[in-house]
């Protein structure tokens, strides 16, 4: 227990050094803008990160037909996850009396 408090006291002072040389570097202006209109500064940041997975994503045929491109995504997955279920059946040892130990 008192490693995790430790630890948690580390990060948590880490983060307050991040914050504070971030507030160095841009000066004290920006964050004076970010106390007066959060919501305003909140919208700006997620704005610019759809923006940025707009054009991160991939354009091609999988953007054509959405709802038949996900129906087959699903039954291959469906098909691959029962596979793994089938060789872990297979591969699992049997459940004996328990008179031998275990190795």
């Amino acid at each position: 227990m008192r490693r995790f408090v430790t630890w948690a006291a580390g990060v948590a002072g880490v983060a307050a050094l991040l914050r504070a040389l971030r507030r160095r570097r841009r000066g004290g202006e920006a964050d004076a803008e970010e106390l007066d209109d959060p919501a305003a500064a909140l919208r700006e940041r997620l704005a610019d990160q759809r923006a940025r997975e707009d054009e991160a994503a991939p354009a091609g045929p999988a953007s054509a037909e959405p709802g038949e491109a996900l129906d087959e995504r699903r039954a291959e997955v469906h098909a691959r996850a029962q596979e793994a279920i089938e060789s872990m059946r297979e591969s699992e040892p049997p459940q004996g009396g328990g008179d031998e130990p275990a190795p």
